[in-house]
């Protein structure tokens, strides 16, 4: 069970990390942002299957490899990182869900919340980067939290029977508690703060809220993959 909880998260995280840098081009940041996301995806990747390797880890390795030695140009960039985002989809595809799509929210959620967090330490060493990148990291990790909760209403509520049948509430209701509490609403409210933080390019009150979110948005993620481990239910 715990190898199953710590493949979803951390397979998820890799992903969202791909998707979500490439919000931020090289040509405006440097070579090293990119390069840096894509080896901790592929770290990420790496510890999720622990020594138990399908193809497509190796495809994964090969696109990330060439999106870090072409990271100084765009051109060439993005087209490796695309290549990655797609084989990071087609191993979550070989989990136990068996579905990339409906790992996509939560994919969205640690992405946004671990790049956004990372970016604003980049505005230590690039002080004349454009806000408007942290802004839009922001506002997608608001989306993402808003995406992630309408789908877990919109399965509570179609699987209310089930979920009754089960005693889900009764055994699991503190669980499931801690998921919405950490998990949705704190991080939407300190997502909205951070917002604030951001608009007045107070970079480092930013990144210091974005840290919190971040540890709430993988403990809300880990207890997801335990409910569903347990109940079928992508919660």
């Amino acid at each position: 069970m715990l190898k199953l909880i710590v493949f979803h998260t951390l397979g998820q995280l890799a992903t969202g990390i791909l998707i979500f840098i490439g919000c931020v081009p090289p040509s405006k940041i440097g070579s090293g942002f990119g390069r840096f996301h894509t080896i901790l995806a592929w770290i990420l990747w790496l510890l999720a299957f622990w020594g138990h390797f399908p193809v497509a880890f190796y495809f994964l390795t090969v696109f990330i490899l060439l999106a870090c030695l072409l990271a100084g140009r765009n051109a060439f960039y993005y087209p490796f990182l695309i290549a990655s985002v797609v084989c990071s989809f087609w191993l979550l595809a070989s989990g136990p869900i068996q579905s990339a799509l409906a790992q996509v929210p939560a994919a969205l959620v640690l992405g946004s919340s671990a790049v956004a967090m990372l970016l604003g330490h980049w505005y230590l060493v690039s002080p004349k980067l454009s806000i408007s990148y942290l802004k839009i990291l922001t506002v997608a990790l608001i989306g993402a939290i808003l995406l992630r909760s309408a789908l877990l209403i919109d399965v509570v509520v179609r699987h209310q029977t089930e979920l009754r049948a089960m005693h889900f509430y009764e055994i699991y209701g503190i669980f499931f508690l801690q998921r919405i509490a950490l998990g949705l609403l704190l991080t939407l409210v300190l997502s909205i703060l951070t917002y604030f933080c951001v608009r007045i390019r107070s970079t480092q009150s930013a990144t210091g809220i974005l840290y919190v979110v971040l540890v709430f948005c993988i403990v809300g993620e880990l207890t997801g993959a335990y409910l569903f481990v347990k109940t079928g239910f992508t919660l």
